[in-house]
Parts: C-alpha cells; sequence; structure tokens
C-alpha cells in the first residue's frame, strides 16, 4: 500500500456467515500477507462480522538490508530515536482508510 495506493492484490475477505453488521480490518505484520490471518479468523469468527485482511505491497525494507517484502512501510530501525517513514506511514493510514470507506458504501469485494 505505501506509495502503491492500492497496487496490492485485493484483500482476503471472511464474509460474515449472516447479515454484516461489522467489520474488522486487520493489517498483518512485516513479511506476511493477509491469506493466513484470513483463515485464522475462519476459524474463530463471530457471524454477524466480516473480515478485511488487505495485503501489504512488497516494497524494500531498510532494517533488513533493503530485502524486498510485504511491508506497510519503510522500517528503518527498531531503536526508539530511529527515523521513520512517515510518509509511508501516512500512505498507509489513507489506504487504510479508503478500505474503510469502500466497505462502507458496499464496495469491499464481496
Amino acid at each position: 500500500m505505501c506509495g502503491n495506493n492500492m497496487s496490492a492484490p485485493l484483500p482476503a475477505i471472511v464474509p460474515a456467515a449472516r447479515k454484516a453488521t461489522a467489520a474488522v480490518i486487520f493489517l498483518h505484520g512485516l513479511g506476511d500477507t493477509g491469506h493466513g490471518w484470513a483463515e485464522a479468523f475462519a476459524g474463530i469468527r463471530s457471524s454477524h462480522i466480516k473480515y478485511i485482511c488487505p495485503h501489504a505491497p512488497v516494497m524494500p525494507v531498510t532494517l533488513n538490508m533493503n530485502m524486498a517484502m510485504p511491508s506497510w512501510f519503510d522500517i528503518i530501525g527498531l531503536s526508539p530515536d530511529s527515523q521513520e517513514d512517515e510518509p509511508g506511514i501516512k500512505q498507509a493510514a489513507e489506504n487504510g482508510e479508503r478500505i474503510k470507506n469502500a466497505d462502507l458504501l458496499g464496495k469491499i469485494w464481496v
């Protein structure tokens, strides 16, 4: 998502078992995808909740010697005083907001 403007694959979705009255948008961790989390939610879901598990785009991560992996934004270091990828964090938040708005408008792929 970061800087890629939702160019990552469509989210993995666990539809509600009955009429959805709520949705959870779950962002996976570094190097992961939404697929495994969607499977996990399918096993523990509440019947009225739709689970939306987007996939982060593959991008170089400074912390991991610039190796390309799924990441919502660049991670430069782990210490509290490390520089942060503020533009990437903002872009990831904006993309999350777009997913939320698309779901509220009934345009979330299910």
